[in-house]
């Protein structure tokens, strides 16, 4: 399994956030490809003061391919929309080797944007190739 932290997403005054975890179990060093569902736990709020939206499993991930999803309209996968949320997300993915990207920008990203590599929070999965794997991301 892999477990990734978006440390801040939000749907909330004029921004939206869209994420991506990656299932990188496919590459050139001879890795067993792997596949399986990511559980999206959400904490935090809704607009308005809302408690943040129940956890969602998605559908299996095939080994190389991303799960891709917004907000406020929902992604592949089996991601619904969780509009007007604010907080942080873990993914709790059940493969080894997931790395995750997301980005906040005004609605439509006409004016601004930011966009940061979700933080892995296992200890090292051992050697991949000839070193150790990383943990966190910065």
């Amino acid at each position: 399994t892999t477990n990734l932290l978006f440390q801040f997403l939000t749907n909330q005054a004029g921004f939206d956030s869209g994420f991506a975890i990656s299932n990188t179990t496919t590459d050139p060093f001879g890795t067993a490809p792997q596949s399986g569902p990511c559980k999206l736990n959400y904490y935090g709020g809704t607009t308005g003061g809302g408690a943040a939206p129940a956890a969602q499993t998605s559908a299996v991930i095939p080994s190389g391919a991303q799960l891709v999803s917004v907000l406020s309209s929902g992604g592949n996968y089996g991601i619904a929309a969780t509009p007007g949320f604010q907080g942080y997300m873990i993914a709790q993915c059940s493969f080894q080797m997931a790395h995750g990207f997301a980005f906040i920008s005004d609605v439509g990203a006409n004016r601004v944007s930011e966009a940061y590599q979700a933080l892995v929070l296992d200890s090292s999965m051992g050697s991949r190739t000839i070193f150790f794997s990383e943990v966190l991301a910065h």
